[in-house]
């Protein structure tokens, strides 16, 4: 075992953590897990992320607080949310080690594991990847049910959301030092987050120009993570909850993810982009709330549309060479994606993913087991019919579960921060079905996923903290009752 730089930094700021507060854990457990091109530990064959090294940290950091073991137990009673994702992880690490041994040899399949340099198509037979997935699967979810613990009164909900906000900042911050080095002539300023043993694709160029990939390893796996931190800002901006800054945070995510460069980026923002613009135009997301802030905002998404649209065209009609380099690099990201050899390549690991599926009659080839390029894809050749269709009602517990429509005890920024989970939840679902090799969702999904279906809307809240968070004027004694209230 080996320990980076980058594994000191982990380890000292999520211990300082672990003594201060759980707030400053969550914080630092989200902005850890941005650090997907990182190993803070090499553990013989495997990465150790710093995201994964921080959680150790946070679930301790919920434990030795009060009641922490048992608020993360009572996510995942049946029916909710956590049962069915308890019964996937358990139905993970099971295939992980019984199907590449029961199916030994018997196909052909584009391993995930980084065993060999090249990506080849092989038999089935066990790998490392079939361990490493299992703990990833595993890791998502201790965050998900300690950051559902840790979420249970309105006070601690709404410290995870700020959480979520200020890992979007931090992506910023890493996309435009990453952008501002590679121009200035210093590219491997950030090789310290760039150490993991897997390919690494952060200066590649297109038409010319930079793909912000930040601290991913390319510029797909970034958009595909960022637009779920887009869709949590915007969503909050329109809840008027933090206006001052979700709304530049959202506007600068929105940028970074344009000058990524990449199809997943531009086809997940568009596709959530839609949703939310009909369901807003449509009356169909009902109330977000009744302030005037929440209406101002509201009013300023709905008319962006078509004065959007009336910008493009009055520029187009006064310039019709105006959007050439726009339709250009859309066309190469975009539609021209599937004939590149990259969309070919890409196109031939579904095709061999989908084969595992029926080759094993419907229960996949193990967690772990077989490289895709599609969430949909990689969960149907790994984990089986089983595994969608726990899948299935995970997201529908998390999108739909009465958790949502009976918060007894939430106030108006806690739910604002629940519904903006949801959102990023579903942002980052359609990017994974755009271009994830893995069944693995990440970190953040799994934290936004703990604030949709925090304890706080189902289940009473100790005591203490409810008086913590009464306001002062629940204490003072009655007034003596005045002439008027006197009966004559």
């Amino acid at each position: 075992m080996s320990v980076e730089l980058i594994g000191l930094i982990t380890i000292a700021l999520a211990g300082a953590g672990l003594i201060h507060s759980r707030r400053m854990s969550i914080i630092v457990l989200c902005i850890m897990g941005l650090l997907q091109a990182a190993a803070a530990l090499f553990l013989g064959g495997a990465n150790i992320t710093p995201g994964h090294l921080s959680l150790g940290f946070f679930v301790l950091a919920v434990l030795i607080r009060r009641d922490g073991l048992s608020y993360a137990f009572a996510s995942m009673h049946p029916p909710r949310a956590g049962f069915f994702l308890l019964l996937l992880s358990l139905w993970g690490v099971f295939s992980g080690y019984a199907m590449p041994r029961m199916f030994a040899g018997e196909f052909m399949i584009f391993p995930l594991s980084s065993d060999t340099k090249f990506i080849n198509e092989v038999p089935l037979f066990p790998v490392s990847s079939n361990f490493n997935q299992s703990i990833y699967f595993l890791g998502g979810l201790l965050t998900f049910a300690f950051t559902s613990s840790m979420a249970r009164t309105n006070r601690l909900l709404q410290a995870a959301g700020t959480a979520v906000v200020i890992a979007a900042a931090a992506n910023i911050a890493i996309a435009i030092i990453d952008t501002v080095t590679f121009a200035v002539g210093v590219p491997d300023a950030l090789s310290f987050l760039r150490n993991a043993e897997y390919a690494q694709l952060f200066s590649h160029q297109f038409l010319g120009i930079k793909r912000v990939t930040a601290s991913f390893p390319e510029a797909s796996a970034f958009a595909g993570v960022a637009v779920g931190l887009f869709a949590y800002c915007l969503r909050l901006w329109r809840g008027g909850v933090m206006t001052k800054y979700t709304g530049p945070i959202a506007l600068g995510t929105l940028v970074a993810i344009l000058f990524a460069l990449s199809s997943t980026g531009y086809v997940a923002l568009m596709a959530y982009l839609a949703c939310v613009y009909m369901r807003a135009v449509t009356g169909m997301e009902g109330r977000i709330g009744r302030s005037r802030k929440i209406a101002t905002s509201r009013a300023l998404f709905v008319s962006s549309g078509p004065f959007v649209a009336l910008c493009v065209a009055a520029a187009v009609a006064v310039r019709p060479d105006l959007l050439d380099p726009v339709v250009q690099i859309f066309d190469n990201s975009v539609t021209s994606k599937l004939g590149s050899a990259s969309g070919v390549e890409r196109m031939s690991w579904n095709m061999a993913g989908i084969n595992a599926f029926f080759e094993t009659w419907g229960l996949g080839a193990g967690l772990g087991s077989v490289r895709t390029s599609s969430f949909l894809v990689a969960v149907m050749s790994n984990l089986g019919i089983p595994g969608l269709v726990l899948f299935g009602l995970f997201f529908v517990r998390i999108f739909r579960g009465p958790e949502i429509r009976h918060a007894r005890f939430a106030d108006n920024i806690s739910i604002q921060h629940a519904a903006a989970a949801r959102s990023g939840c579903f942002a980052m679902i359609i990017g994974a079905s755009l271009s994830s090799s893995a069944v693995d969702l990440g970190i953040l999904f799994y934290v936004q996923a703990g604030i949709a279906c925090a304890s706080l809307f189902t289940r009473r809240v100790p005591a203490e903290d409810l008086i913590r968070e009464m306001p002062a004027e629940a204490f003072e004694p009655p007034a003596e009752p005045t002439a008027a209230y006197v009966r004559p």
